[in-house]
């Protein structure tokens, strides 16, 4: 075989017969891999930039994150330089979403009176007790509502005490099984009222007995109004009377009170005090600088107040509700009439509006006239808007009639679920068209028989007070 022959090779190679062709190529090669550089790593760079602008880191981004951020800047000068592209900017970060206004709806129900007659009937054939019947005709007001307030005006003490009312110094004596509690708390309550004239009617056993309750089985649920006389020593927990009650939602903190005119009984008058907060100027004064050094938005009074089975106000309301209204106060949640008393718009001398539901009436109850089975649920829309200002955008009230009976039937009704065949059962003899009148008269042409609510005017100038 001959050996190869290089110079044969090289005699016959395509870069001797057409130089020139090649060098065409060659120019052409080149001139593209520029052109392909300048527009590909802005391209690129782009690319990154979404990437790392992601919330979520991906592994794509955690690898874009590691690379070398001056090799984009000098492709993207090189081009800037060439006048064949533009220099990528970072994008603009996103603007912070406006604010919103924040909402909370509340509500609240009158006495909860637990007469002997509404004691048993809760009783079991096993012993125990059980109240579900006293709320579930009114369900869908308390799941409307992410406040639900309570007055519980029957201490529940302890069960050797017995459960039959007796005569006290100052009124009856009253004792409940904790099993109202728990009812309560299946229907969704989370605000208790217990500054009221029957928290001292089994002393302060008593009282310690049903807060050691609430404290075992609800301890998120505040008791207000109260302290546990017999708490152990820097536990604050259930000290709502050195403490005011707050509640806060997405930034809206509303505040409440709860302060009683006297207790039927006084285990000690020099320490009754420390455990029961009482309706004075200075513990209201007190109670409102503390909310307000605690940078609440709007306050909620509840004062158990007034004279008893008149629709008539007393001076002693009169007077606070201008103390409350005064000092700034939002909204009044009045009771222990034991009887419906008007709705009313207040004013102070600076402009300030205070919604006053000077009573409530019973929720529950026995032994009373035909007028003092009718009590209410008030309602409030409280509003922070997204200036920062708050106020109470709504208030009503939906009347509730008791049946006066026996068993589970021994229960409240909203005033339109009130019927005749109810009526029938009730020893009272109030009638539906009976409880109808009585609203009418009470609240005037605000309250519409039509819908069974009383709507407050919330554009009322208001009376000064």
């Amino acid at each position: 075989m001959a050996e190869p022959n290089p110079k044969h090779l090289a005699s016959d190679s395509p870069a001797r017969k057409h130089p020139i062709a090649i060098i065409l190529v060659c120019i052409l090669v080149v001139a593209g891999l520029v052109v392909g550089e300048t527009y590909a790593k802005p391209y690129l760079s782009d690319f990154y930039h979404q990437v790392l602008g992601n919330a979520q880191t991906a592994p794509t981004t955690q690898a874009a994150s590691a690379t070398d951020t001056s090799t984009d800047q000098t492709a993207t000068d090189q081009a800037t330089a060439e006048g064949e592209g533009e220099a990528v900017e970072e994008p603009a970060p996103e603007p912070e979403p406006p604010a919103q206004p924040v909402t909370i709806e509340a509500m609240m129900i009158g006495d909860v009176l637990m007469h002997d007659r509404l004691v048993y009937s809760g009783a079991r054939d096993d012993g125990s007790f059980n109240y579900d019947f006293l709320f579930e005709h009114i369900k869908p007001y308390i799941d409307a509502a992410e406040i639900r307030i309570l007055n519980q005006e029957t201490v529940m003490g302890l069960p050797e005490a017995g459960y039959s009312m007796t005569n006290g110094g100052m009124g009856p004596i009253m004792n409940s099984p904790t099993a109202l509690a728990d009812s309560e708390m299946r229907f969704g309550f989370n605000f208790i009222l217990n500054a009221h004239n029957h928290v001292y009617d089994q002393g302060y056993d008593g009282l310690a007995h049903e807060m050691d309750y609430w404290k075992q089985k609800y301890p998120t649920v505040p008791i207000l109004g109260v302290d546990n006389p017999h708490r152990a020593e820097g536990d604050m927990s259930q000290n709502l009377v050195d403490n005011v009650c707050l509640y806060e939602k997405d930034g809206f903190k509303i505040a409440f009170l709860n302060h009683t005119y006297d207790t039927n009984e006084h285990p000690n008058y020099e320490t009754d005090s420390k455990f029961c907060s009482y309706l004075t100027e200075e513990k209201i004064r007190a109670d409102v600088q503390k909310a307000r050094d605690a940078g609440v938005d709007l306050i909620v009074a509840c004062p158990h107040w007034g004279q008893q089975y008149t629709t008539e106000t007393s001076e002693e309301e009169n007077t606070f509700s201008k103390l409350y209204t005064d000092l700034g106060v939002d909204l009044i949640f009045g009771c222990h009439p034991h009887i419906l008393q008007r709705c009313e718009m207040l004013r102070n001398a600076q402009g300030h509006k205070t919604v006053c539901f000077f009573s409530m009436g019973n929720y529950v109850a026995s032994l009373m006239s035909p007028e003092c089975l009718i009590g209410g649920i008030a309602r409030a829309t409280f509003v922070k808007e997204a200036d920062g200002t708050a106020h109470v955008a709504a208030a009503s009230l939906v009347p509730t009639v008791i049946c006066n009976t026996d068993g589970p039937n021994m229960t409240a009704f909203p005033i339109l679920d009130y019927t005749w065949d109810i009526a029938a059962m009730n020893d009272s003899g109030m009638t539906p068209d009976g409880a109808q009148a009585w609203c009418s008269e009470v609240f005037g042409p605000n309250y519409d028989p039509a819908t069974g609510v009383y709507t407050q005017d919330m554009n009322a100038e208001g009376r000064l007070v």
